[in-house]
């Protein structure tokens, strides 16, 4: 009979694990559950566990709390990862760009005409700037994210 219960048990676990995160938060205090920004990392409570570290070139980090919470908490929190890898693409490109021109201009620097280099750098400057304007927004997103999941966390008594 023990030779039965046991994988019960474990395929029981199992399918309960996904919904753990919402009832864990309802389970969690301010005090110890909340999420703030601290030196390039998600950390959560007074104590600053990380759950995230924020740094990234080419993708947002994937954060299970914030994707696990509540609808609003979760719309951000997608936006927040759409937006930032748009943002990186763009980036990317301009940094393509910048290195093309670089490479334009070593190649012949004798040349008398500059056009396509100065066009390359030219056109990078959009480019970059809509990478960065993509990314403020999604760390923007990430911001009402937390909130949205903060506000739901239970007062300290």
């Amino acid at each position: 009979m023990k030779h039965l219960l046991r994988p019960l048990l474990i395929v029981a676990l199992a399918t309960s694990a996904r919904t753990l995160p919402a009832r864990a938060q309802a389970l969690c205090s301010y005090d110890q559950c909340a999420l703030r920004l601290h030196r390039g990392s998600l950390v959560q409570g007074l104590g600053g566990t990380r759950v995230a570290r924020l740094r990234g070139w080419f993708s947002a980090p994937r954060i299970d709390l914030l994707e696990n919470a509540g609808d609003s908490t979760r719309q951000h929190y997608l936006a927040f990862r759409a937006l930032y890898h748009q943002g990186a693409k763009f980036r990317t490109a301009s940094l393509a760009l910048v290195m093309a021109t670089a490479i334009t201009m070593l190649t012949n620097p004798h040349a008398n005409h500059y056009y396509v280099p100065l066009g390359l750098a030219v056109v990078s400057i959009p480019v970059g700037n809509a990478g960065y304007e993509r990314t403020i927004e999604a760390w923007d997103h990430l911001q009402k994210a937390m909130w949205f999941y903060n506000r739901d966390l239970p007062r300290s008594p």
